[in-house]
């Protein structure tokens, strides 16, 4: 039988190394791309939020903001809700993280002093706001997951307060807005203490900007949403009321669609319930299986 030389067998060797390397990397890509793929979908250009909020007891009858912020301290997009009439509730925030310009964040807080701004955190605390964040990247924190295409945060009240008028190093930064407010005088005759919800988006892309719950509503009402139009975008419209008092939108309430472009100032608009003709609308929630 003929012998290998020491040669022979190191290019053997040599090779056995390289195939089995070679079958490991496959493996290892494709692990990562399973793994990607299954955490956020490739084919899609912006993630949806679903805030949810539980003992929020302590926040009765307080404003609420939400705000989607980018890396580079922009805010990206808003969610309010005035007159919090619920202790656990939830907000669907549809197509409203943009997958450029990651990581985002949802800086969150309640105006527990009424002084209808944020004044930080610093203080006793019925002389202070109450803030929280939460980092959109991985690891991801305990209490926020990614399923498909939704990031779902189930935020139970705390005191872990932060200070979202700084930075992701802890720098400060000014909070003021970057973009034109939203301004909406709400006319809703016939539908005295209902929750009225009001989403406002990018009538091209379906992109949310804007989102804002009254929680009992009035004859009328001032719906503001500041820092979230410009100048160049049509933006759609759609309002509901939850007419079942289910906490959401379904099939039979009663809901509108209009459209609006900014002035250099902002837009300042009537929105007439009584007047106005009504129209299904989407609200972009969807069912995700875990």
């Amino acid at each position: 039988m003929r012998r290998l030389s020491t040669a022979g067998l190191a290019a053997l060797a040599a090779l056995a190394a390289a195939s089995c390397t070679t079958s490991l990397e496959l493996e290892r890509f494709r692990v990562e791309e399973s793994s990607v793929q299954s955490s956020a979908p490739i084919n899609v250009n912006y993630l949806d939020v679903k805030f949810t909020a539980k003992s929020m007891l302590p926040h009765f009858n307080e404003h609420l903001e939400v705000r989607v912020v980018d890396r580079q301290n922009h805010v990206q997009a808003r969610a309010i809700y005035d007159d919090m009439v619920y202790p656990d509730f939830t907000l669907y925030l549809a197509k409203v993280i943009p997958k450029a310009n990651a990581p985002y964040r949802l800086d969150f807080w309640a105006d527990h002093n009424f002084s209808g701004r944020y004044d930080g955190i610093q203080g006793g605390v019925n002389e202070k706001d109450h803030a929280w964040r939460r980092v959109l990247a991985d690891p991801l924190p305990e209490d926020v997951r990614l399923v498909g295409p939704r990031y779902e945060l189930e935020f139970l009240h705390d005191t872990a307060f932060e200070d979202i008028f700084t930075d992701l190093a802890g720098n400060p930064i000014s909070g003021e807005d970057t973009l034109l407010p939203c301004d909406m005088n709400v006319i809703a005759p016939g539908f005295l203490g209902k929750m009225v919800e009001i989403r406002v988006a990018d009538k091209a892309s379906g992109r949310l900007v804007g989102l804002y719950r009254q929680g009992r509503a009035k004859d009328t009402f001032r719906a503001l949403v500041p820092g979230i139009l410009d100048e160049q975008t049509p933006y759609e419209i759609s309002v509901y009321v939850d007419a079942n008092d289910s906490g959401g939108y379904d099939a039979g309430d009663p809901s509108w669609k209009l459209e609006i472009t900014s002035k250099e100032t902002g837009a300042a608009l009537d929105v007439d319930l009584g007047a106005l003709p009504q129209s299904p609308i989407d609200t972009g929630e969807q069912q995700v299986s875990p």
